[in-house]
């Protein structure tokens, strides 16, 4: 599987952390809908083409990805769900640090 980041801007949306995130939950519904809707099409996991847009997290199938494998993920694919990042205080690190 390939996924394109669209934006060049992707530092600035999204810090590293939520990247491999959404990029993680992204593989991993493509491989659930896959097994779930046509197992015998995981050998052709590779010709999938994921598109992320950073800066609304917004995922979609790329024009690339070839039939039945575009309509399979396609009908399928539910946007993730932004996660918030959690601040951790000074003090707990610094008790982590110790």
């Amino acid at each position: 599987m390939k996924i394109i980041w669209k934006s060049s801007e992707v530092n600035k949306a999204l810090n590293h952390l939520q990247r491999v995130e959404l990029e993680y939950a992204v593989r991993l519904q493509v491989v659930k809908i896959l097994i779930s809707e046509a197992e015998h099409l995981m050998d052709y996991l590779s010709l999938v083409v994921m598109q992320i847009n950073p800066s609304n997290g917004h995922v979609s199938v790329h024009e690339e990805t070839p039939e039945p494998l575009f309509s399979k993920i396609s009908n399928n694919l539910e946007q993730p769900k932004p996660k918030k990042v959690a601040k951790v205080s000074s003090s707990l690190l610094a008790i982590a640090n110790f």
